[in-house]
């Protein structure tokens, strides 16, 4: 528990601390240049609206108190841009160029709660890669740094943690970066592996941590030498640190007995039963007619009507267009 209290301590002082440093330092937050079609111009003004703090965590997470522009194009579904991303992907940077491109079409999805947090998320990507010199740091880091900075966390958050710690395998940081390369649940697994090893890195060296890792390898040093200069501790080590104190049940019992994480189970619950209900609502309705079909072939033709294509004069035609007429009804 008192791990678990550290890290919620670490957290919140990340915001408080970023407030106060905005304060005392010179800084200028980034300046977003938003372009957008015609079609797309209220999503831009809803960027460019943004409050500049909303980026200070951000800043005082990498260290770049002047992080200069960033390009925000807002993409329709199916440009050239939005092919590039993920069919579930709200978003995307290009951090050597600068660039986020937002599909707003798309609906939102955890990590992200709404388009300003997607924004700030993407903004973080940008700034992390400015900090280390225009080095691309490790994906779980990346992404730990810029859900840290992105929103304030939420008990979803933990309870995916728990999940993908106590029921997953145990892997190494680096293995962590491929699962962003599959399926979307492989995604939502590094997503919450890497805000869990963030945090617990954040929790053991504080919030200083992840600028000091980014400073150095601004002046040149590769991750593993940049971490160890900067904390003191062989980043190896971290992952076997990780793994030991994070899979513990009785460290997670708090979270998944709590009422919020009771009450999450019991909408999933529901909407689980509310899915298997409709499905077999389809299936007993494609049954039903299925069975009206095969009965109407095999129900044979009144007594007195002519097949198709019997000739019977001109009596015949009044006698068939009057069967063919529908009955009026008032």
């Amino acid at each position: 528990m008192e791990a678990l209290t550290a890290r919620f301590v670490s957290r919140f002082l990340v915001g408080t601390a970023a407030l106060l440093w905005a304060a005392v330092a010179v800084s200028a937050p980034p300046r977003l240049l938003v372009e957008a079609p015609p079609a797309l111009a209220g999503y831009a003004r809803e960027v460019e609206r943004l409050d500049p703090t909303a980026f200070f965590p951000a800043m005082e997470l990498t260290g770049l108190w002047d992080p200069g522009d960033v390009r925000v194009v807002v993409t329709p579904e199916g440009s050239p841009l939005a092919r590039r991303a993920p069919s579930w992907a709200v978003a995307y940077a290009d951090p050597p160029a600068g660039l986020v491109v937002l599909i707003p079409t798309r609906t939102p999805v955890w990590p992200d709660d709404g388009l300003p947090d997607v924004v700030r998320h993407e903004v973080a990507h940008v700034l992390t890669f400015r900090a280390a010199g225009g080095r691309m740091a490790p994906r779980w880091f990346d992404e730990g740094l810029a859900m840290a900075a992105g929103r304030e966390r939420a008990i979803e958050d933990d309870f995916r943690e728990a999940l993908a710690i106590l029921t997953g395998p145990r892997l190494r940081f680096a293995e962590v970066d491929g699962l962003f390369q599959g399926g979307r649940s492989d995604a939502n697994r590094a997503y919450s592996l890497s805000s869990a090893f963030f945090g617990d890195l954040l929790a053991r060296h504080g919030s200083a941590l992840p600028r000091r890792v980014l400073t150095r390898m601004a002046e040149g040093l590769p991750f593993e030498e940049a971490f160890r200069s900067a904390t003191g501790v062989a980043f190896r080590d971290e992952t076997g640190v990780f793994w030991t104190s994070r899979r513990s049940v009785e460290r997670w019992l708090p979270i998944v007995t709590s009422t919020a994480a009771v009450w999450l189970g019991i909408v999933l619950l529901a909407a689980w039963a509310v899915r298997v209900v409709r499905g077999r609502k389809s299936v007993r309705l494609a049954a039903w007619e299925a069975e009206e079909r095969a009965a109407l072939q095999d129900e044979p033709l009144e007594a007195g009507l002519l097949q198709d294509g019997d000739d019977v004069g001109p009596e015949g035609d009044e006698d068939r267009k009057k069967v063919e007429d529908p009955p009026l009804v008032n």
